[in-house]
């Protein structure tokens, strides 16, 4: 696995961006994943949504085309050290974020989020941003 897409970034793609179309396509769906925490907010946000039945249906077709990627014994200490650093740095992040970036670390893959300033405090995480 090449890029982990965060959250914001596959709503923006799931909205019709065509920027990340165009690096989807270039870079191809084989080498993509999300998180298995990004695809549970992503059911979040369809059940809290208006069009439940319609954003349901959304996820379903997304997880067919793009692999999610699970926790493992390195993601759990990757997620202890870098909780544990940024605590005392003094600069936490919410555990979902932090869960994120351990499995990005983790599976030696690039994040893709629109958020880089956010995650840019997580040492060894590799970034980009695909909505420029």
């Amino acid at each position: 696995m090449t890029f982990i897409l965060d959250t914001d970034t596959i709503i923006y793609w799931l909205k019709g961006n065509e920027d990340i179309e165009r690096k989807v396509i270039k870079i191809g769906l084989p080498n993509i994943g999300i998180a298995v925490l990004t695809c549970c907010e992503l059911y979040y946000g369809a059940y809290k949504s208006k069009r439940i039945q319609a954003n349901l249906m959304v996820i379903e077709k997304l997880k067919q085309k793009i692999k999610i990627i699970h926790t493992s014994d390195e993601v759990d200490k990757n997620f202890g050290r870098i909780k544990a650093t940024l605590e005392s740095y003094g600069t936490p992040l919410d555990d979902s974020d932090m869960l994120i970036a351990s499995i990005v670390i983790s599976n030696k893959a690039t994040l893709v989020t629109n958020n880089i300033r956010h995650f840019k405090r997580i040492e060894g995480l590799k970034v980009e941003n695909w909505i420029e």
